[in-house]
């Protein structure tokens, strides 16, 4: 039986749904002491009829900032334009109040772990709005936390154990090499989400879905170029993917899985859901 670490959407989602676990991984990985953290809807709810939906994967209050906090494990090649959207949609609907005046405007920072290699060198980046170098606005912020040259470095920091947490499937070798309490607390939950079937089963969907999109990102782009032109290849990665969740979508729905959760995995909405 393979062994899921928090690599894995699900059970990133259920461990850091513990405020203790949250505040260690946001000071960890992204420099940021907490006091109070509220979780609010990952749904992002559109305004209209042909509005485009979006699910986060945490949706925070945090010592009143909203902070989007996600986890990327495969390069969509659509990363800055998805943060860009998550945070736009954010801020207009938690971040001002109706007849509020615009310098009430709530800070909101986009805190983002990825599995893949995005940037060159740094572990932790650090993107603002600019123009001409200057800030043009300190109220919108990313944050990237690059896991692929935290496993690499051989440099000892306070994020270490927490990496392994990720990189690492033997649970008896981070048993041994891990040292701190909070970090061992963290290890027993993936032990036991593990150890559980009904869980086990949610982590295993997730983790195949990660898979069979990664295979349709290859096949989308061979079908866009046998196309012949840039449209093609948008329009062949849409087909492929949509296909495919319908696909994964039918057998959930065969197993009683709930419709919010095959919504969750799946980003189909919930109409298309109850259609099939």
């Amino acid at each position: 039986m393979k062994i899921y670490t928090l690599t894995n959407d699900y059970l990133f989602k259920k461990v850091f749904s513990n405020k203790k676990f949250l505040k260690h991984l946001l000071f960890n990985f992204f420099d940021i002491k907490v006091d109070n953290i509220e979780y609010l809807n990952t749904y992002l709810i559109k305004s209209n009829r042909d509005g485009k939906v979006g699910i986060v994967d945490l949706l925070l209050n945090v010592d009143d900032e909203i902070v989007i906090l996600e986890l990327q494990n495969i390069d969509r090649h659509n990363f800055k334009e998805r943060l860009l959207f998550y945070s736009s949609s954010v801020i207009a609907n938690h971040c001002l109040k109706i007849g509020d005046n615009y310098n009430n405007l709530r800070g909101i920072k986009v805190y983002t772990i990825i599995n893949y290699e995005l940037f060159k060198y740094n572990i932790k980046n650090k993107v603002r709005l600019k123009v001409q170098n200057k800030i043009f606005t300190k109220k919108l912020e990313y944050k990237i936390f690059d896991l692929t040259k935290a496993y690499k470095s051989e440099k000892k920091t306070r994020y270490s154990e927490l990496v392994n947490l990720f990189k690492i499937n033997d649970l008896e070798k981070l048993e041994k090499i891990i040292k701190s309490q909070l970090n061992l607390e963290i290890l027993e939950e993936i032990r036991n989400y593990n150890r559980n079937s009904e869980e086990y089963k949610k982590m295993e969907d997730i983790e195949m879905l990660m898979m069979n999109e990664t295979e349709h990102y290859e096949d989308a782009y061979i079908d866009g170029f046998n196309i012949g032109n840039s449209q093609g290849i948008k329009q062949g990665i849409s087909k492929g993917k949509n296909e495919r969740n319908i696909e994964i979508a039918k057998k959930m729905i065969e197993n009683n899985v709930e419709i919010a959760f095959i919504s969750e995995i799946t980003g189909l909405t919930k109409e298309q859901i109850v259609s099939l």
